[in-house]
This record gives C-alpha cells, structure tokens and sequence, in this order.
C-alpha cells in the first residue's frame, strides 16, 4: 500500500510539459489542442508590437531553455527565436512551421492564416502523445486533437464554398496578412503587389503604387483587409478612402489576445462571408 501511494503521489507531482510559442496564433492552436494538461506560453503577446521587429528578452530565452516543446512560425517570421534555439536542448522537440510547408523567407509569412498548416501543427502535437513526459496528457488529448482537426477542415470547406460561388471577386488589402485565406477563396487581391509588401516590410511604396490603390477603393470591392496593427500615415489614408466609399473593412491583427485558435480564425472568415454576402455573390 505504501508502494501505491508513493507512486500516486509522484505521479501527482510530475510537472506538465510546458509548451512554448514564439507567437500567438499557434499557442492557442496549442493550448486548443493539448487542453489544461499541458502548460503552453506564447512569447509575442502585446497588440500593441510590431511582431516583424520583436527583440528577444532574457525571459523570452529562459522561457526557450525549460520548453518541452517549441512551436516557431518560421519564414523570416520570428528570427529571433530562431537564434533563441540555436543552442536548445536535444529533448526540445522544435516544430517549425515554414519548414514543414516548405515556406521559404520572402514568401508569406502569416502562416498561422493557413489551414493546411494549422492541420499539419495539430497533427504534429498529436504525435507529441506518445513521446516521453507526455503521457499525463490524458484521453482527452486525442479527442481534442480529432475535434480541431474537424473544425479546421470545415473552415477550409467554408472558404472553399465562397470559391465556388466568389472566385475571382476583386477586395483589396493593406498588406498579405490574410492571403492563404484569400487565396483558398480564390479571391483576386486587385491592391498592387508592390504596395502590400511595401507596408508589410514598413517603407513607402511607389507613388503610382499608392495612387492605384486609393482608386481601386472607389471602385468597391467587395472588402479591405487592413491589418489593425501596421498602422501609419499611408494605411490610415487607404483606411479613410474604404470608409468615404463604403467598402466593408475587415481588421485583422498580427497579435491574437483573444483565443481558441479555431473561433478566431472562423471569425475572420465569417468577416469576409458577410461582406460577400453584400456583394451578392454569396447567399
């Protein structure tokens, strides 16, 4: 009997992986998945920053060197968490977005707007299950696992009915924030390429650039896409210009506070459904 309660009680005492995120979106993929059975940190918390030049803090690396598990956006993304890992542990297992899609740096890195990814994310954290210090994860583990799985796969079906009804509707957009989504609708982003990167890697774009855009607005497509946390003088005028002509305005930031991943990805995509619906090619 002494024997059963010294093992119940160490069992008891085991400490739950802990789970670390360098953004966001993927700690509550994370945390949506693995449940209260896991312990999951997401480094890039504040709305108010600009995730593209996020300096790594001595609690950002100590939070790194006690991690189980390490979730890492890649693509040029989150640098600085790269470097953070250059000396992890080898028990660290380390899942790094861009290299399991295959993105590489240049392209774009909003990858936690991607359902396949996000699919590929909780597949690899199923797969956590089995590996030491995990066991504590439970029964429950698998069935959350199973149920983002399923919601993640009728969000890409949703967007997938708006392709089929929609493909080719033009919306605009300050910068690629949420162009996977964009693109599994097969919506056409008429806003210049060259604009989009432009604000997406914080310089002025070309004058004709900007000029084109603003009249794209006039024209009313069906949306804009304004990340709410890129906010200058420039997306402030393209801002103005969607209200003055009525152009639906989906604000997206690059920092989620709110979670679970699923609602507020779904959120985003009921945003572009309504606006659609408006157009009148969606019913």
């Amino acid at each position: 009997m002494a024997l059963l309660l010294t093992s119940s009680s160490a069992a008891q005492a085991a400490p739950k992986p802990h789970i670390v995120s360098s953004v966001s979106e993927w700690g509550y993929l994370a945390r949506e998945v693995v449940g209260t059975q896991a312990t999951v940190q997401s480094l890039l918390t504040d709305p108010n920053a600009d995730p593209h030049q996020h300096e790594a803090s001595l609690s950002n690396a100590m939070a790194v060197a006690q991690a189980r598990v390490v979730l890492v956006n890649g693509a040029g993304y989150d640098s600085w968490m790269t470097r953070l890992l250059a000396n992890h542990h080898s028990s660290t297992a380390v899942i790094n977005v861009a290299t399991l899609m295959k993105t590489p740096s240049g392209a774009n890195p909003h990858l936690f707007f991607n359902l396949a990814a996000a699919q590929v994310v909780v597949k690899k954290l199923e797969n956590l299950h089995n590996q030491k210090g995990f066991s504590s994860l439970g029964a429950n583990f698998a069935t959350n696992a199973k149920k983002t799985s399923t919601t993640l796969l009728n969000m890409t079906t949703s967007l997938k009915t708006v392709a089929a009804s929609c493909a080719g509707v033009k919306v605009a957009a300050t910068e690629d924030i949420a162009g996977y989504l964009l693109s599994v609708a097969k919506l056409n982003v008429v806003t210049p390429k060259g604009l989009r990167l432009a604000i997406g890697n914080g310089v002025d774009p070309s004058v004709s650039d900007l000029a084109t855009a603003l009249n794209q607005l006039t024209q009313h497509p069906a949306f804009l896409v304004y990340n709410s946390q890129t906010v200058t003088p420039l997306t402030s005028q393209l801002l103005a210009q969607a209200t003055a002509h009525q152009v639906p305005i989906i604000k997206i930031p690059e920092v989620e506070t709110h979670g679970p991943y699923t609602n507020f990805v779904s959120g985003i995509i009921s945003q572009m459904k309504r606006a659609l619906i408006k157009k009148g090619c969606l019913k």
